[in-house]
């Protein structure tokens, strides 16, 4: 809580990309120490070809689409 993580992301180089901070709502049973990271992209692909990825005990957030990464 020292300082806003997009300090660090500025401090590493990102410096022409727009962020933002937020802070996840207390929830019982939440998922614990989850990083979640927004990405736009432009691109002239459909929705149905976008691969959204979730790693290790984040496929929890997502089953139906950690079935069509497999």
């Amino acid at each position: 809580n020292a300082e806003f993580p997009a300090v660090a992301a500025r401090e590493m180089g990102w410096e022409h990309v727009a962020l933002l901070c937020g802070h996840e709502m207390s929830v019982p049973k939440a998922l614990k120490m989850c990083l979640r990271i927004l990405i736009h992209v432009n691109t002239d692909k459909p929705a149905k070809e976008i691969r959204h990825i979730y790693l290790r005990g984040a496929t929890a957030l997502r089953p139906d689409i950690g079935k069509q990464n497999d």
